[in-house]
């Protein structure tokens, strides 16, 4: 038998869901973008290991979340594209062009 929740118990779940979903995309973004910086534009290699840290605990958000595997990478896409195009705003200081924003 399934247990029915509140509301305020269902925005608390969604809340957290969301939570992890954009702390993983900060995680895969920001990890990632340290490798880069380290292998392409030859910062040190403490800027390097910082990334693949970062890119190892991502790979533990999503096992945090109450979904299936699938499921959760499904839904995460969407947030993964949403959190580059910031990312890409924010730090690159570039407007979407207009191929992001049919995405």
């Amino acid at each position: 038998m399934v247990e029915s929740l509140t509301p305020m118990e269902d925005v608390s779940i969604i809340i957290v869901i969301l939570g992890l979903f954009f702390a993983a995309a900060l995680m895969e973004i920001g990890g990632g973008y340290l490798v880069w910086q380290w292998i392409r534009e030859k910062r040190g290699i403490l800027i390097g290991l910082t990334g693949g840290i970062i890119l190892f605990l991502y790979g533990i958000i999503p096992t945090l979340q109450p979904s299936h595997f699938g499921r959760t990478y499904v839904a995460y896409g969407g947030i993964f594209i949403i959190s580059s195009i910031v990312w890409r705003m924010i730090v690159d200081k570039k407007k979407p062009d207009r191929f992001e924003v049919i995405l």
